[in-house]
């Protein structure tokens, strides 16, 4: 799994903690600690997947679309992680039989893997992630 993921979680929860406000790429950037260009990427992703919502100008800013007990974390890795799990098999000796079947295997294995972690993810939001972090 790639670093997008947490990265994009970070931000919609920063956002969420800042309900009602529009918040500046700087902010955000400031909170993560990640490349401002890095930031934009994962940023223009939840966007363009309509998770959050931006403004140009002096009062501009990002904020969410969404309140967060609506989001979940299966959405965030579908548009930032989908198919990291899955191993990239190198090419096999077709005359061995583990060569030649294992790819497959392991491919769907991981899949497998993947839809179970999708499912449990869809149990959780970003409301769940703000009250654990409160708690601590």
């Amino acid at each position: 799994m790639n670093s997008d993921f947490s990265i994009a979680v970070h931000c919609v929860a920063y956002l969420a903690k800042k309900q009602n406000q529009r918040v500046t790429s700087e902010d955000i950037a400031q909170s993560v600690s990640v490349h401002p260009a890095r930031l934009r990427k994962i940023l223009s992703i939840l966007r363009k997947e309509n998770i959050i919502t931006s403004k140009e100008g002096a009062k501009g800013g990002f904020s969410l679309n969404d309140p967060p007990e609506h989001i979940t974390l299966d959405k965030i890795f579908k548009i930032t992680s989908e198919e990291t799990l899955v191993p990239k098999c190198p090419d096999s000796n077709e005359n061995c039989p583990i060569g030649r079947n294992l790819s497959d295997i392991l491919i769907r294995v991981c899949h497998n893997a993947e839809q179970h972690f999708l499912n449990y993810l869809k149990g959780v939001t970003i409301k769940d992630i703000i009250d654990e972090i409160n708690s601590s």
